[in-house]
């Protein structure tokens, strides 16, 4: 199983959260990237917990509903892992080529991931060699359970499509953000690949941080290389659970309060949400600290579905004492107003960086 794409087909991307199926294709043209196909379909509450498919039916009508609303005729998919059922690395191996490396990395692997190894789906990537040593090389190790990639493809199967690739969500983010993104660090504009590549701040870090409805997924930036990942179980389904006990509403109905009635919403509610949240980033930022404090982060650049609640940004930057800005990856994308409601889509935006990366996984060479 390639957890990081090798693909030259065709493929949609297709993010399975514990909320919604979110469908993006996309085409390529040279001014940049076109989109070809959209949908989000919401899943009933519990039908998929903590990566687990509890409710493989729902979950499979929620994907032939997703297929049937974007009207894509394509079947090839790339999904994305994330949270507990996977493990992200970076190792030190002696500087060897990819084919030798590929023949020992389940030895390799053994040493580094808690689960049994023949549990899981392992991948690599080369970074390169390390400053200290070039016969030395950095490798990104990646382990994912089995049975959680079995699942999500067997719920596939079941709607007519098949899962071409495998990615981990922190990656998709990371290859939405460098392919769509353009950023304003001290007046100046960047695209995304400069500020992440640490032009902005002379080699400082940029955090990616994407927050759903019960994931936070962090990805730390330095150089261009990712020197931190962390998912952390907290999200916006936290806030619409104290909205439901401090108002006495249905769940629905605190979601729905929530989306388009944020201003009524117990102060209380609100205030301990951002505590909780703050604090959880933060942890993520001293963990990543705590060897990295030459490289401190400078920019946290936010997305998921919580970038969408108003002025999320204002207060993480305030609480956290690092400038953040949200991004929302249909800034960067065509978006044709024929086939499209080109308003109503860049609002969500923010929401879709996953699936958009996603669907960049067509154009690996």
């Amino acid at each position: 199983m390639n957890i990081f794409s090798r693909k030259t087909e065709s493929v949609i991307g297709i993010d399975i959260s514990a909320t919604a199926i979110k469908l993006v294709e996309l085409v390529k043209k040279k001014s940049g990237y076109e989109l070809k196909a959209f949908a989000n379909v919401a899943l009933p509450r519990d039908a998929i917990v903590e990566n687990t498919v509890i409710d493989s039916i729902a979950v499979s009508q929620a994907l032939l509903d997703a297929v049937e609303e974007s009207q894509t005729k394509s079947k090839s998919v790339a999904i994305a892992v994330f949270g507990n059922a996977v493990i992200i690395k970076v190792i030190q191996v002696p500087t060897t080529t990819e084919f030798n490396l590929e023949s020992q990395i389940t030895f390799e692997a053994d040493q580094h991931v808690p689960f049994d190894i023949e549990d899981v789906y392992l991948d690599f990537q080369i970074l390169g060699a390390t400053e200290e040593d070039p016969e030395v090389m950095d490798v990104v190790l990646v382990a994912c359970k089995r049975e959680i990639v079995d699942d999500y493809q067997l719920v596939l199967s079941e709607a007519g499509l098949s899962t071409k690739c495998v990615d981990c969500a922190v990656f998709a983010i990371e290859n939405a953000v460098e392919e769509t993104s353009v950023l304003t660090v001290d007046s100046t504009e960047l695209d995304a690949t400069e500020a992440l590549d640490g032009e902005a701040e002379g080699g400082s870090a940029v955090a990616l941080v994407n927050i759903g409805a019960n994931i936070i997924n962090v990805n730390i930036m330095r150089e261009g290389h990712m020197a931190f990942v962390r998912d952390q179980f907290y999200g916006g389904q936290n806030l619409t659970e104290g909205i439901q006990k401090a108002h006495a509403i249905s769940f629905s109905a605190a979601e729905e309060m929530k989306k388009t009635k944020f201003s009524e919403i117990d102060p209380n509610v609100i205030e301990e949400f951002y505590n909780n949240l703050s604090s959880e980033l933060g942890r993520s930022l001293d963990f990543y600290g705590a060897n990295n404090a030459e490289f401190p982060v400078q920019t946290i650049l936010l997305s998921g579905g919580c970038a969408l609640i108003p002025n999320i940004d204002t207060e993480m930057d305030q609480r956290l004492g690092i400038e953040t800005k949200i991004l929302n990856p249909f800034d960067g994308i065509e978006i044709s107003s024929r086939d499209f409601d080109v308003d109503a889509l860049r609002k969500i935006g923010p929401m879709m960086m996953v699936p958009v990366g996603l669907a960049m996984r067509s154009f690996d060479k």
